[in-house]
Order: C-alpha cells, then structure tokens, then sequence
C-alpha cells in the first residue's frame, strides 16, 4: 500500500507570490519596451563617438555603381552653343578673286608693259614688261626685273602684281599721257565664229599695209577687207595703225615678221593700235577655251 507524502502547502504563500507578481507586472512591462529603446541608443551613442569616414563611404559606393563613359576634354572642345562657321577654302593659288584683282591700286613700280597676252589659262598668259634698257616675257608666279615684285595675274589691259604683300595693278603702256587705258572691245559672235571656224583665213578679213616714215617702219595701216562689218564689230576702225600684236613691237622688223607669221595659228591676239594719235588695244578671243 503505498504512501502518501503530503506537501505543507501554504495557501498564504501562494497569495503572497501572486501579489508580488501583480506588482511588479507594469515594471516588467516597461523594461521589455525600454531593451530596444537602449539598444538603438547604444547605436546612436557609438556613431557619435566613433563617426563613419564618409570618404571611404564615397569610395566604396564608387567602386560598386557602374561609372558611365568618361569624357575626353578634347571631346568638348570642338561644342559650340549654335554649331561651327562654315569655312570656305582659300584660292589653290593664294590669289584674290577676278573682282578684288581688278580693282587693285596703281602701282609706283617703275616697269613699263609694252604687251599683254591674257588667256583663261593663266599658264598661258604673257607680260612683255620693260624696265629701262631691259625687256623680257614673263608669266604668272614669275618676278618683275630687279626682283621687286611677283606677279599674280595678267588681265587684258593691266599687269597685277604683288609688291611688298599687296596687291597692284601696272596699266598697258603706263606711259604719261601715250595711251588710253580702256577696255578692250569685244569681237562680235559672227566674227569670232567664222574666224575660229578658219583662223588661217584671218588676214582676208583685214588690208594691212605697213607705213614707212623717214625710211623706217612706223607701223601697219589697217582697212576692212571683205566685210567692213565684221571689220568694225571687231573693234577696228578704217586707218588704224597697229603698232603691236601680243607685245611684239610690229614697228621692229624682225618682231613685226614674227608676229605676222604666228597670227594664223594665234588663238587670242591683243592688238595695240594708233588712233586720232592715242593708243588703244582691242583684245579678240578666236577660239574657245
């Protein structure tokens, strides 16, 4: 038979436990809502005392985002706000254009241009240009005589040349008051049609018959030949005296059988003649270039 073992049991102890309990409930309570309260300020405390090097935070989080595409310096320079200014490409040849040439100033340039042979290629124009005793030919890109100048373009009536980095024109015969510079008259389609069709047959447009003064050649009387029209369209006058022809003096003999020979195969002439006692040139383009 087994035995039972009684436990003193105090039903006031048990009354006074639970009462102490019940007492010290909200206490318990309160330190269970305040543990994460303290926890966070221990966080907040230790920042403070120990700060973050916001350096190494800038360096990390660099070094973990993707970078976009560096740009080049060189890159941004070339920007403008409203974009680039078109740029038109000098002359191949350095030289100004027909309208500046033409209206370049008179040069002091002690040269005289005794004949001119413009063509529209300019490797085939010629300058006959003279400085005192001395005579020579020369082309475009070549320097007067005593090396003062260059020259840039040969027009019909005037010389432009370079001198000291400017522009300067030298008329046709720049002699005081022995010509008249002026335009030459251009050729009338039917006449330069017909002689370009035939340049051999150019002399039967024209009488010419030298003129003789005190025993010596001062020149070529010129008349109209078979069609005193095309004769005038040309430029010519009845009694002209041509003097020179693309700057051969015709009042020399052996220039003058020179120029006479090589006129059927000319395709532009410049001829100077005399009229009224006053020079003029009439320039005739008998081919197309």
């Amino acid at each position: 038979m087994r035995k039972r073992i009684k436990i003193p049991f105090s039903v006031m102890r048990l009354t006074l436990t639970n009462k102490t309990i019940i007492n010290n409930a909200p206490h318990i309570v309160m330190f269970v809502m305040l543990l994460p309260i303290a926890q966070q300020l221990a966080k907040l405390s230790w920042r403070i005392i120990f700060p973050v090097d916001s350096a190494a935070i800038t360096i990390n989080a660099a070094a973990v985002l993707p970078s976009p595409a560096a740009i080049r310096p060189d890159e941004l320079a070339p920007f403008t706000l409203f974009g680039n200014a078109e740029k038109t490409p000098p002359p191949a040849d350095g030289s100004a254009d027909g309208k500046t040439l033409a209206e370049a100033p008179l040069s002091a340039l002690k040269l005289r241009i005794t004949g001119l042979l413009a063509s529209s290629d300019a490797a085939r124009s010629i300058a006959i240009v003279a400085k005192g005793n001395q005579q020579v030919s020369l082309g475009v890109g070549d320097s007067t005589p005593g090396n003062e100048a260059k020259i840039v373009a040969i027009l019909n009536d005037r010389l432009i040349v370079n001198y000291r980095g400017r522009n300067e024109a030298i008329p046709l015969f720049d002699d005081a008051g022995a010509a008249v510079k002026s335009a030459p008259t251009p050729p009338a389609k039917e006449w330069v049609k017909q002689v370009r069709e035939r340049p051999q047959n150019i002399l039967n447009y024209l009488n010419i018959s030298p003129i003789m003064v005190n025993e010596q050649l001062s020149g070529y009387r010129l008349n109209p030949g078979k069609d005193p029209t095309l004769f005038r369209q040309a430029g010519l006058q009845e009694n002209d005296l041509a003097v020179a022809l693309n700057g051969l003096d015709l009042r020399d003999r052996q220039q003058a059988q020179q120029a006479l020979k090589q006129l059927p195969e000319l395709s532009e002439i410049t001829l100077t003649v005399e009229r009224d006692g006053q020079r003029q040139d009439i320039y005739l383009a008998l081919r197309d270039e």
